[in-house]
C-alpha cells in the first residue's frame, strides 16, 4: 500500500511541483489550499507569468499521474480547525506545510498585511502541531522556514539551526542559533521555528524545519513532461530576484538593482528544492527530534544574477541595462561575509542538477512568446513597498 502525503498549500509555486513529484513516485497525495496566494497577486495588480490552470484543471492531471484528493479551506480559521484535524487524523506518513504568507515586502505593506501574515503564518502552524497532537499522528512535519530568519551580514558562519557555544568559560548545548529577522514575514518564520520545537519537546513530534534561500526558475521533470506549469510571479512582492530580473529583460526594462548589488543570498532551483524535500520527507527524523538543515545550492551576489540574466539575454539578442536604486528594506547592501554552512543535505545524498543560467535560460524559452503579455507587467516589477 502506498504512503499517504499531506501537502498544505499545494497550489503554490512549490506545493504544485512537489506534488507532482510525489505522485510520480507512486506516492498518495492529499491537497489543501484555499488560493490566498492567487488572491494576493491579484491585489498587487500582477499575474503569473507562465499559464497557470485552474484547480480543477490541475486536479485532472495530478490524478492522471497517481492518487490524489483535494480540499480547499484554511488552516488558521478556528472554525476550520474541526476540518483539519479530521484530515490528519488519516494515516500520514508525512505532512509537508508549504501553507504560509511568504512575502517580505507583502508583509510590510500595512497594519492589515502584518496582522494578515502573523496570523495566517502562526495559526496555521500552531493549528497543525495541536491537530498532530490531538490525533495522536505519526507523521512526521516538514516546513518550509526561510534563510532570512539570520542576519545575512552577521559576520560569521551560519550553523545548520543548532549549535554549541561558550560564553564565559562554559558551553551551551543544543541551542538555536539567534535569529535576526528583517521583516514582519520573516518573524512569523522565526516564531513559527520556535514552536516547532516546543512541540518535537513537549509532545514528541518529529519535525524537520527547513531555513530555505530563495528558490527560482521552472523546470522539473514532471512539469516538461505534463506541460503544466508552477505559478512565476514578478511583481515586487511575490516576485524574487531572479524572476523579477527575467521579467525585466524580456520586456526591454532595465533591472533594478538594489544597492550596488554587492549583498549575497543562497539560491536553489525548484528542481532541487524539491530533490530537497523529498530527501526530509524520506529519511525521517526520530520521535521527538527537532530537525533544522540550511537549504540551498550556491551563494549569488545580486550582481551576480544580473551577469547571469544578461548573459542569457544576449543569446535571444537582447541587450538589457541595469538601474541601481535605493533598497526600499533596510538591509545591508554593501559586500558582507556569508557563508550558510550545507552539510546536512550533502550527506543525505543533495546534488544539485540546475543552476542559474540552466533556469534562465529556460523560463526564457517559456515566456519569449509572450512578451507583448508580459508588458503588463511592467508596472509591478519596480519596488514601491519601503520598510523605513
Amino acid at each position: 500500500m502506498a504512503e499517504k502525503i499531506l501537502v498544505l498549500g499545494c497550489d503554490g509555486y512549490i506545493g504544485h511541483a512537489l506534488v507532482m513529484r510525489l505522485l510520480n513516485k507512486g506516492y498518495d497525495v492529499v491537497g489543501v489550499d484555499d488560493f490566498r496566494r492567487r488572491r494576493s497577486v491579484k491585489e498587487m495588480e500582477s499575474f503569473s507569468a507562465t499559464k497557470i490552470k485552474k484547480m480543477v484543471e490541475k486536479e485532472e492531471v495530478f490524478k492522471s499521474i497517481g492518487n490524489f484528493e483535494f480540499y480547499s479551506f484554511s488552516l488558521e480559521e478556528e472554525n476550520e480547525y474541526d476540518r483539519l484535524k479530521e484530515i490528519i487524523s488519516e494515516d500520514f506518513f508525512a505532512i509537508v506545510n508549504l501553507a504560509q504568507q511568504p512575502s517580505a515586502p507583502y508583509s510590510q505593506i500595512s497594519l492589515g498585511h502584518a496582522h494578515s501574515t502573523v496570523i495566517g503564518n502562526l495559526m496555521s502552524t500552531i493549528n497543525i502541531l495541536y491537530a498532530m497532537r490531538e490525533t495522536s499522528s505519526k507523521a512526521q512535519l516538514v516546513q518550509i522556514g526561510t534563510m532570512g530568519e539570520y542576519d545575512p551580514a552577521v559576520n560569521v558562519d551560519i550553523p545548520e539551526g543548532i549549535f554549541d557555544f561558550d560564553y564565559k568559560g562554559r558551553t551551551a548545548k543544543t541551542s538555536i542559533f539567534p535569529r535576526r529577522p528583517g521583516s514582519i514575514y520573516h518573524a512569523s518564520k522565526v516564531a513559527s521555528t520556535y514552536y516547532i520545537d516546543c512541540a518535537c519537546r513537549w509532545w514528541d513530534i518529529k519535525a524537520t524545519d527547513i531555513m530555505q534561500g530563495v528558490v527560482y526558475g521552472g523546470w522539473t521533470p514532471e512539469i516538461e513532461k505534463h506541460g503544466l506549469y508552477s505559478r512565476l510571479d514578478s511583481d515586487e512582492a511575490f516576485g524574487t530576484v531572479v524572476h523579477r530580473f527575467v521579467i525585466q529583460a524580456l520586456i526591454g526594462s532595465p533591472l533594478t538593482v538594489f544597492g550596488k548589488g554587492l549583498h549575497s543570498r543562497g539560491f536553489l532551483a525548484i528542481n532541487d528544492c524539491v530533490q530537497c524535500l523529498m530527501l526530509a520527507i524520506e529519511n525521517i527524523p526520530a520521535d521527538g527530534e527537532y530537525r533544522t538543515w540550511n537549504q540551498l545550492d550556491v551563494v549569488h551576489s545580486m550582481n551576480d544574477i544580473v551577469g547571469k540574466v544578461r548573459t542569457v539575454a544576449k543569446e535571444f539578442g537582447m541587450k538589457i541595462s541595469k538601474d541601481f536604486i535605493k533598497s526600499p528594506r533596510a538591509e545591508a547592501v554593501d559586500d558582507h561575509y556569508y557563508n550558510p554552512v550545507v552539510n546536512k543535505l550533502k550527506k543525505l545524498g543533495f546534488k544539485p542538477t540546475r543552476n542559474l543560467i540552466d533556469e534562465i535560460r529556460f523560463l526564457f524559452n517559456v515566456l519569449i512568446d509572450n512578451v507583448d503579455e508580459l508588458m503588463a507587467l511592467e508596472h509591478v516589477v519596480i519596488p514601491k513597498i519601503m520598510w523605513r
